[in-house]
């Protein structure tokens, strides 16, 4: 499968390969529709196949890596058919079908690099001003002073709601890993206090048996120690005489 993929990166090449795994379907898998997967299981996906894929198990990690490569949470329409805690993840050139558009997934253009090189074209085709501003490029887009904000402003803008969305992503992953090994913590406990239980009821089903078994021995000692005073009596002499 390696071979036949197009040239792209290994998070894209391992994400692609963990959900042409059939074994992993019942934690993750791609969605009904082949375009967006779906991680159904957090707290397994963590535990079990993040380590195996990804060499670690920081399901935020896993997030944020996919916000640098531009995948996006969908918010599920549906809650029944995964659960409420199931995570859709989705890209425009991430299909199931589609393993040829996966060379078109790149990693996402830094903010301060991003905004240099859109300086850098704007400057070069932005009208210069009048003879008393001569060789300075004019801050609107349009080249007037009144014109609305250029494509500059606009990418900035766009690109600081994505941060904030991939900030809003990784805090609620953060929250939902954090409820899930709580949720965890708490069937531990409820499991230790139910073999604590057990245990105690065990330790009083063993004493009540010892206190039986020693009752017994004492009984015992009682026919033998009689016994032996029946014989120390001449009883045992009585019989012989006969």
């Amino acid at each position: 499968m390696e071979d036949s993929m197009p040239s792209t990166s290994d998070f894209v090449k391992k994400l692609y390969k963990m959900l042409e795994d059939q074994s992993f379907q019942d934690v993750v898998s791609w969605g009904p529709q082949g375009d967006c997967f779906v991680v159904k299981d957090m707290n397994e996906f963590t535990k079990s196949i993040l380590p195996r894929m990804f060499k670690h198990s920081n399901f935020a990690s896993f997030v944020r890596q996919l916000n640098k490569y531009d995948f996006h949470k969908v918010k599920n329409t549906d809650d029944n058919t995964y659960g409420e805690h199931s995570w859709t993840f989705r890209h425009p050139d991430f299909h199931a079908h589609r393993r040829d558009a996966l060379e078109n997934i790149k990693r996402k253009v830094p903010a301060s690099r991003k905004n240099q090189t859109t300086q850098n074209a704007a400057s070069t085709t932005r009208p210069m001003g009048s003879s008393g501003n001569s060789g300075i490029p004019l801050a609107s887009g349009s080249g007037s002073a009144g014109g609305s904000p250029g494509p500059f402003y606009s990418s900035g803008g766009n690109y600081h709601n994505q941060q904030l969305q991939s900030q809003v992503d990784r805090l609620t992953a953060s929250h939902d890993e954090l409820s899930s090994h709580i949720r965890s913590l708490e069937r531990n406990i409820g499991n230790l206090e139910r073999n604590l239980g057990g245990l105690e009821r065990n330790y009083h089903e063993v004493l009540i048996e010892m206190v039986g078994f020693q009752r017994n021995m004492a009984q015992q000692d009682s026919v033998m120690q009689g016994l032996i005073e029946w014989v120390l009596r001449g009883g045992g002499a009585g019989g012989e005489g006969e």
